[in-house]
């Protein structure tokens, strides 16, 4: 299967942190023990129930950061990565076991790339996401690719990289049309691709790849969809398309969206909902709607408080809120609000 090379990857503000380096990367004691036990046997052959429980496990990570986020999950799945890749140095296994393995390590990568995006560790997240893609590339793996470029382009936006954001969505397109994707799949892409247009204020592109979105994604899911579009409901698609009109300065339209997204969310979800309601407590600002940016903040706060949501993305946006009320600290409930945030992200 043919491999596209990929574009330059983000810029590394920090040195490269190797997967089994020192420092806060060490092997926890137990893997190390373990490690240990397994090196002591000449004869270590690797079960297909071993790899199909650390593929479930990898699963439920992945289901966990889209309900709570991913500030707790890094170093488990980081863990877990560690001894797949002890399986495949130290372990004796049949060619297919072996693919199965090596797909399950680019798996963990990607999601542990994603983990500590979500975390707020920036330079570990672009770590984590060249190595799943350079995994990818080296095992012809289109999926693999396809999903880490999806998160390497929502990533740049963050760190205000758009037209990175937009090289990291096409390449993805890319790999996904060698693979056939699914629409949820392309529907992410193209929606990944318009949020790079918007952070760079191209308002022509943009409006072009939502349409191309929406339209993707209304000829509906399917049985081969992967599972790292599950997130991607209407409710989700309704947020990224008002994230995409916050940046690009149309705020009414974008507090119309969010508004709409946030009486769609799944409560169960906290991470998702939590970030629609920072965005849009950020866009009634800049529409002039204090009271609802104030009563959304409040319900942000909340699912932090009460509802277990654990995702540094999620505090870095009420941040962004607490600066943009601050010069209103006079207006109704502002101040006793700005305190609120303040005791959040202290």
């Amino acid at each position: 299967m043919p491999v596209v090379t990929p574009a330059p990857l983000i810029e590394q503000s920090a040195a490269a942190v190797p997967l089994f380096g020192g420092g806060d990367l060490d092997s926890p004691p137990w893997l190390a023990q373990m490690a240990t036990d397994a090196a002591s046997s000449a004869d270590w052959k690797i079960a297909e129930d071993e790899v199909d429980l650390l593929r479930e496990a990898a699963d439920d990570m992945d289901a966990q950061d889209q309900q709570f986020g991913g500030n707790r999950l890094w170093r488990p799945t980081r863990a877990h990565l560690l001894w797949v890749h002890h399986m495949i140095d130290r372990g004796i296994y049949d060619d297919r076991l072996g693919e199965q393995l090596h797909a399950l390590a680019g798996k963990f990568t990607t999601s542990l790339g994603w983990f500590s995006y979500d975390a707020g560790l920036q330079a570990k997240a672009r770590q984590y996401f060249s190595e799943a893609l350079n995994a990818a590339m080296l095992t012809g793996d289109d999926v693999l690719a396809s999903r880490t470029l999806s998160n390497m382009a929502r990533q740049a936006v963050d760190l205000d990289k758009g037209r990175e954001a937009i090289r990291f969505a096409r390449l993805a397109q890319t790999h996904a049309g060698l693979w056939r994707a699914p629409t949820r799949v392309t529907a992410l892409l193209a929606i990944r691709e318009a949020q790079g247009h918007a952070r760079v204020g191209d308002a022509f592109n943009c409006e072009s790849a939502i349409k191309r979105a929406w339209k993707e994604w209304e000829r509906g899911s399917g049985d081969r969809d992967p599972d790292w579009t599950t997130f991607l409901n209407q409710a989700e698609l309704v947020c990224l398309e008002g994230m995409c009109r916050l940046d690009l300065g149309q705020t009414a339209r974008a507090q119309q969206l969010l508004a709409k997204s946030e009486k769609l969310q799944d409560v169960a979800h906290s991470r998702n909902r939590g970030m629609c309601l920072g965005r849009l407590a950020t866009a009634a600002i800049g529409a002039g709607d204090i009271d609802h940016s104030v009563d959304a903040a409040r319900e942000a706060i909340a699912l932090i408080r009460t509802a277990g949501m654990s995702s540094a993305r999620a505090v870095q946006q009420l941040k962004i809120v607490h600066d943009g009320l601050a010069p209103q600290h006079r207006a109704r409930g502002v101040g006793d609000l700005l305190e609120e945030i303040r005791a959040v992200v202290a």
